[in-house]
């Protein structure tokens, strides 16, 4: 796994990555607007901060239009400084090539950029000519062989990462770790704003270390599996989605070993990230722990991969404040994704926006049985049995939202007791829901677990005459599954088929003959109290660890059993006293939407126009300590 050639500069006291190829070789016949003829023209010995324009026809090349162009870049690009501004490149795509109508306007502007050297250029003056295509606006580095793209290089300050990853050169659908401190993220300006086709267009996307990227090692956590199976050579399918998609994949982030549950102390092999709310040492949550990490932390990721059995996706969009989806069981591929329990296995994401949320679930999935919701038929479902559990702090501000999505679908709520109509309709011959599905998540991802890691443990056995080392809870979670028999295994099923189909006819049946659904279902979601990454969830590791293997009934198996779309929406805060910094901090208060199988295109479109109807409503979440300011009222306004 050679590592890709590369340099390092700094532009401006901010650290860039510079591809060893450039993207474009010019031929050297460009004609100098700017810079003495005895210095200035001569080919640069090293890498020099450049700006290119690329421009449409010559109307363009005027003053005005390139000052809008920079204050626009400077406003919305992470990657373009000023100090790119020293080099300037004007290449005019149509046939004629630049006239200078304003020429004394044109050097008045450069000499406000503080310009040392200008050239115009032609097609002609690129080589070769068809790379063309790839010219975009923005941020280079030039020298003699021509120009090589910004990519800025940022800290990982919160530890959500494994490693960095930048597209091979000789394909661009296989990675390369560049072997950087830091994470080279490309300029915005090198793509086009994102369209039906490409949905991801320009948006930088990191995968969880359980789904396989070629090029790069998949570990799932685990150093024995990745010493064993190393670099992969195939991409999963959904990374090729992303991929079609026009996402721009800058890295793989951390996970619990097997995509387990486990706290921050359960890590061994591998340091837990630090979620950035609150104190900045709450528990960063359950398997996802570094997509939601990712999300949460730094404003240059906008989308992040995760896994869902039963709340890696739920679980951390809530303790993180983020929109978090998990979708219909089989709506996203999941081949080429190390595997929990494929019987609950579900490929979810993490975004900071509405928006970029249902662009992401229009990218990656590959069911989508609804074009979008009926409002004129609306049914919206509120649980009585489930919000009746949850303290007045969080209920007094999801009120607000639900009755404003009242209005909005024209709609009241409808009461349901989910577990009283199960107990009423003798679903399981007249038991309670709690009674009857007390251990049918626990055994049917406890058993999977075990069962698909043995290949694992055998053949790292044969191959290095050890032991895999494995962290203490998995061990504690492998002897579990060990224990159980194939017809406990087999009832569990059962039982899981049994609850699913119940739901799917009573609660939220399918649209009939592909109709557009009408039913969406309210769900609370996430935790009250605040828990430190140093704390543990329970006095011994078998209470701590036993309490995240799905034993009794949790409001997640709601959507985990029946493979029900899953979306978490972040709707306020809440404060607490700290015992970790000794101050008044915040934690996020979210509720989630839930619709019938294959929905999660339509209901996420939805929700998307829920948030947008009011400013009252916030349809993205910042990056930090909070995800919403803490001055009551104010919607951030942060781009993507």
């Amino acid at each position: 796994m050679a590592l890709p050639e590369a340099t390092l500069a700094s532009v401006a006291e901010l650290l860039y990555y510079i591809p060893s190829a450039p993207l474009l070789a010019l031929s050297g016949r460009q004609h100098q607007l700017v810079g003495d003829a005895d210095g200035n023209n001569r080919p640069l010995s090293g890498h020099s901060p450049a700006t290119l324009f690329v421009l449409a026809s010559t109307s363009e090349l005027n003053a005005g239009h390139l000052a809008d162009q920079v204050d626009n870049w400077l406003k919305h690009d992470d990657v373009f400084v000023s100090e790119f501004l020293s080099s300037v490149y004007l290449l005019v795509t149509d046939a004629e090539g630049p006239r200078f109508d304003n020429e004394v306007e044109l050097k008045a502007l450069l000499k406000t950029w503080s310009t040392q050297r200008a050239f115009t250029l032609t097609p002609r003056d690129i080589l070769p000519s068809d790379s063309m295509t790839l010219c975009r606006s923005g941020p280079y580095f030039s020298s003699s062989d021509g120009l090589r793209p910004a990519w800025r290089l940022f800290d990982d300050s919160n530890g959500a990462f494994m490693f960095p990853v930048v597209p091979r050169k000789e394909s661009s659908r296989t990675f390369a770790i560049p072997g950087t401190a830091g994470i080279p993220v490309p300029s915005r300006l090198f793509y086009q704003s994102p369209s039906p086709a490409k949905p991801l267009s320009g948006m930088r996307v990191v995968i969880k270390d359980n789904i396989d990227m070629a090029g790069v090692p998949t570990s799932a956590g685990n150093r024995a599996y990745r010493e064993l199976y190393g670099v992969k050579h195939k991409n999963a399918e959904v990374i090729d989605r992303l991929l079609d998609a026009g996402a721009v994949i800058i890295g793989r982030v951390k996970t619990v070993q097997f995509a387990s549950g486990g706290n921050a102390r359960d890590w061994i092999d591998y340091q837990a990230p630090f979620n950035p709310r609150e104190d900045g040492y709450q528990d960063p949550s359950c398997s996802s722990a570094g997509s939601a990490t990712a999300i949460s932390a730094y404003s240059w990721v906008d989308v992040a991969l995760g896994t869902d059995t039963f709340g890696s996706v739920i679980g951390p969009a809530s303790e993180h404040g983020l929109f978090g989806l998990r979708p219909t069981l089989g709506a996203v591929s999941t081949r080429g994704v190390v595997p929990q329990s494929r019987e609950l296995d579900t490929v979810g994401f993490f975004t900071r926006t509405a928006k970029t949320a249902t662009a992401a679930i229009n990218a990656i999935t590959s069911i989508d049985i609804t074009k979008r919701f009926c409002t004129a038929k609306a049914q919206l479902l509120y649980p009585v049995d489930f919000f009746s559990n949850w303290p007045n702090g969080y209920l007094s501000t999801v009120e607000p939202v639900i009755l404003k999505l009242e209005s909005f679908l024209n709609v009241k709520r409808t009461k349901v007791d989910i577990r009283a109509q199960f107990k009423e309709r003798k679903v399981a011959d007249g038991k309670k829901i709690e009674d009857y599905l007390e251990t049918t998540v626990a055994h049917i991802q406890l058993y999977d677990c075990y069962h698909n890691c043995l290949p694992l443990l055998e053949e790292y056995k044969q191959k290095f005459n050890k032991t895999a080392f494995a962290d203490p809870y998995i061990q504690y979670k492998w002897a579990l599954g060990k224990a159980l028999t194939e017809n406990q295994y087999q009832e569990a099923i059962q039982q899981r088929d049994i609850f699913r189909d119940w739901m799917s006819s009573e609660i939220l049946p399918p649209p009939i003959g592909g109709r557009d659904f009408d039913t969406i279902l309210l769900m609370p979601n996430g935790y009250m109290d605040p828990f430190d990454r140093h704390q543990y969830d329970g006095s011994t590791l078998e209470e701590g660890a036993r309490r995240k293997q799905g034993f009794g009934f949790k409001d997640s198996f709601v959507t985990a059993l029946p493979g029900f779309p899953f979306f978490n929406v972040p709707v306020g805060q809440f404060p607490y006293k700290s015992l970790v910094s000794n101050r008044t901090e915040f934690l996020p208060i979210n509720i989630a939407f839930m619709g019938p199988r294959g929905s999660e295109v339509a209901l996420l479109q939805i929700i998307e126009e829920f948030l947008q109807s009011s400013p009252e409503l916030h349809i993205t979440v910042y990056t930090g300590s909070t995800p919403f300011p803490s001055q009551k009222g104010i919607t951030p306004n942060v781009s993507l």
